[in-house]
């Protein structure tokens, strides 16, 4: 299986074997744009080497970062010159998860067999925006909405002229929704997506991890099936948290939980049971009502 994957003219992606995580690349009249460059060195010579085959100028390349997770933020050094743009707090963030970026980014490949030829540096975007922001990466303009809950820089990217969207970690098929803060904020960018599902022609659906979903309703599914796992996650740890259990009877009880990639090969149990802690804790700050 190649892999790289054609969508449509000047629209492709290459999936790495790490995570199925997927590089979207734009091209146009000698311009390229890739969102999150990755993941291993030898998945990013081959990226670099097709993006220089349709801009030789490096001048003439942008790379969009959706989020600052180690696996998205590896590719600066393969384009060197490049017109670099992010969410305005990525560069802050990037720079307090350095270390943490560098420890997994150095395991992960070792266990793929390849090493990092340059030492992870954090980097400040040339470019950034926050909010609902149209923004011009030379032919390409894109849409930005803020969309937090799993970082809380993190940007989905739409292309009205192409009809693409670069949804980051979030609407991924073979993933649940990764939460980083409580489910209600991430359910709140589901709601800011399922905005640009109702009012614009979103042809193509392309994650940050595993398959591309084509045309408006698939997409669209994935979006209703994330919100109903968030709905059914808050609302069983807020009755275990009623009844006065701890976390740990808790993340026993929803381990019964049915939800996507559950003791699947690529296993969304660990992810499940961190959601739920989260769920948790947040109920916990919150004081809720009812607790005994």
């Amino acid at each position: 299986m190649s892999a790289w994957t054609v969508l449509a003219e000047g629209v492709r992606v290459r999936t790495s074997r790490c995570y199925e995580m997927n590089s979207l690349v734009l091209t146009r009249d000698g311009h390229a744009l890739v969102v999150d460059p990755g993941v291993l060195p030898s998945e990013l010579d081959d990226l670099a080497a097709a993006v220089q085959a349709e801009a030789p100028r490096l001048d003439r390349v942008s790379l969009a970062f959706t989020h600052p997770h180690w696996d998205h933020v590896l590719g600066l050094p393969w384009f060197p010159g490049a017109t670099t743009f992010a969410h305005a707090g990525f560069a802050d963030a990037l720079e307090r998860e350095a270390a943490t970026v560098t420890a997994d980014a150095t395991r992960w490949i070792e266990e793929q067999g390849e090493k990092l030829p340059h030492g992870f540096r954090p980097f400040t975007p040339a470019l950034s925006a926050r909010g609902t922001t149209a923004v011009q990466l030379g032919p390409f303009t894109v849409v930005t909405y803020d969309t937090p809950g799993h970082d809380s820089t993190h940007l989905a990217l739409w292309f009205p002229d192409s009809g693409v969207l670069a949804a980051g970690d979030l609407l991924s098929d073979i993933e649940i929704p990764m939460l980083d803060a409580p489910p209600w904020v991430y359910r709140n960018s589901l709601k800011t997506l399922h905005w640009l599902f109702e009012q614009e022609d979103v042809r193509l659906l392309v994650p940050g991890h595993g398959p591309v979903a084509h045309g408006r309703t698939a997409g669209y599914r994935r979006l209703l099936r994330d919100l109903d796992y968030l709905l059914h996650l808050e609302e069983a740890v807020e009755r275990a948290w009623k009844a006065g259990q701890s976390l740990e009877q808790a993340r026993a009880e929803l381990a019964a939980m049915d939800y996507l990639g559950k003791d699947a090969e690529y296993a969304m149990n660990d992810v499940h049971a961190e959601n739920v802690r989260f769920t948790w804790q947040a109920h916990t700050d919150s004081a809720a009502p009812g607790r005994p």
